[in-house]
């Protein structure tokens, strides 16, 4: 933390912002996508996560055997007229409004591309074929090339998509199988890092192939896996060290899938750092899970093995999934639409504070309508889906719509020798270049808002509140300790006179306080 209040990230350090939400991109009608797309541009996202679902995409996904020619795999134009239209207007809509785009090229597979079916013939993922894997990622990667003719306006090209994910949560039971083989003395080892790898592999040579600009990165793992053996999926860190063909000591692997191992190569490393029922700076007391809280530990392990020539390359932490339920949203999460709102705010400096993390996310635009479940209404089945949107089902803000775009977060800090001071951290995310800016503290008797002079760089005139954000739009400042309080951060808008103010977070008397005011532990209610 020295470091941090050094302010030596706080005048350099960029990060991005993806936001994933494939019910809003690849499920409505263009001029619905068009409009999610400007809203995305005017909350300040800087990237697009949409999904290239295999089997939706690809002929026969429920047969047993390749389709015959003219079919290619590689070759997008094979597949089935109007496949691509949905990811082709979604990738559109978002370049069009100024935002990027990060394709994952995931879940599920057709069935004559894995090795075994599934129960479900919807979802296979049992020894997915990484060649043919490999295929598809061509397929994908030509047609967002920014050379390939868009086919509803032959006279111009597709937007190129830069960014890539291979598979998604392949940790994760639901999304790749097996998870587990057993071992000659009955127990279980990871088996998934192992097929995993593969396909990663043939996808990261596939689409380096049709540029060298394009970033591929490896992982996408959930956050969490089974402290079980041979059960659920695969935590993280176990992951990553099988996928790099090492033991719990880092030392290799004596396994068949082993044997002429190559250092795995990608561009940085997708990871989802869920904490959905602890508040972000819930350490998990499992040290192979890496909620937002150890993302410390997953940095350390890849570059650990990166050192030891497991890994070919350096990689930073990409956060391309993470969010928070609301409970008024869904009666059975544990926090209040104040607290994903603060929440965001809180992750967002857990996440930038870390040198090795270069992107940060947030999971759905809008709540899906729990009645899309077709289950029972107010049971948990009729939620199953997520309701961690900025916006409710209805297409309301939420408070985390401010929540995202003026993302705030204020904490007691100690600096030595017992003196305190109050940490405050925020991001204006609209816009581009340093922006202005200042902080406020409301009075406790009278509810009065008042802006506060604060510490650190880009001052405009040290007697006033007023200061400059850093070119991408964060500050990290200081203010006097005074007991309990609340605080929010105020964007003064570059392109008229009005402001514009952040959630406010409310900050403890005392650094032995169990959680920042007005933030409850799970369970609780205010």
């Amino acid at each position: 933390m020295a470091l941090v209040l050094a302010g030596t990230g706080a005048g350099t350090k960029y990060m991005e912002t993806v936001v994933q939400d494939d019910a809003q991109f690849l499920h409505r009608s263009p001029a619905a996508v068009n409009s999610s797309a400007r809203r995305l541009a005017e909350l300040g996202a800087t990237r697009l996560r949409l999904t290239a679902g295999w089997s939706a995409l690809a002929p026969n996904p429920t047969s047993r055997k390749v389709p015959p020619a003219p079919f290619d795999s590689s070759d997008s134009k094979t597949y089935p007229r109007g496949a691509f239209t949905t990811l082709d207007t979604a990738v559109k809509a978002a370049t069009g409004n100024g935002v990027d785009v990060m394709i994952d090229l995931a879940f599920w597979a057709p069935r004559w591309a894995v090795g075994q079916a599934a129960p479900n013939p919807k979802r296979e993922r049992y020894f997915v074929d990484a060649a043919a894997f490999g295929d598809f990622a061509t397929a994908v990667a030509r047609r967002y090339s920014g050379a390939f003719p868009d086919p509803a306006n032959p006279a111009k090209d597709l937007p190129a998509v830069r960014m890539y994910t291979t598979w998604n949560e392949p940790n994760h039971p639901s999304f790749l199988k097996p998870q587990w083989v057993r071992t000659p003395d009955g127990g279980f080892r990871p088996e998934s890092p192992h097929v995993y790898r593969a396909m990663h592999n043939a996808g990261y040579d596939a689409v380096k192939r049709v540029s060298r600009l394009n970033k591929v990165l490896v992982g996408g793992t959930a956050s969490g896996g089974s402290t079980v053996p041979g059960k659920g999926g695969v935590p993280p860190l176990q992951f990553v060290r099988a996928m790099a063909c090492v033991d719990d000591r880092l030392k290799p692997l004596n396994v068949p899938e082993c044997a002429n191992y190559a250092p795995v190569k990608a561009d940085g490393y997708s990871h989802h750092p869920y904490s959905r029922l602890v508040t972000p700076a819930t350490s998990d007391p499992y040290g192979d899970n890496a909620p937002i809280a150890d993302s410390g530990r997953l940095a350390d392990l890849l570059d650990t093995l990166h050192e030891r020539g497991r890994l070919a390359n350096r990689l930073n932490i990409f956060n391309t999934e993470y969010g928070y339920e609301s409970r008024q949203d869904d009666p059975f999460q544990p926090f209040e639409r104040d607290q994903q709102a603060a929440f965001i705010g809180w992750s967002t400096f857990l996440a930038w504070r870390d040198p090795d993390t270069s992107m940060m996310a947030q999971f759905l635009l809008r709540d899906i309508d729990p009645a899309e479940s077709g289950n029972k209404r107010g049971t948990r089945k009729y939620y199953r889906d997520w309701q961690t949107g900025l916006y409710d089902k209805r297409g309301d803000a939420k408070p985390a719509a401010t929540g995202f775009k003026l993302p705030f977060w204020a904490q007691l800090q100690e600096i030595g020798l017992g003196t305190k001071v109050v940490l405050l951290f925020g991001q204006v995310r609209p816009g581009k270049g340093a922006r202005t800016a200042h902080v406020e503290r409301q009075d406790p008797a009278s509810g009065v808002w008042s802006p506060i002079v604060t510490g650190g760089p880009s001052c405009l005139d040290p007697t006033k509140p007023e200061f400059l954000t850093n070119p991408a739009g964060f500050f990290l400042r200081t203010a006097k300790a005074d007991g309990a309080a609340r605080y929010r951060m105020v964007w003064h808008h570059e392109d008229d006179p009005g402001t514009e103010a952040s959630v406010p977070i409310d900050v403890a008397a005392n650094l032995g306080d169990p959680s920042p005011v007005g933030i409850t532990r799970p369970g609780q209610r205010k």
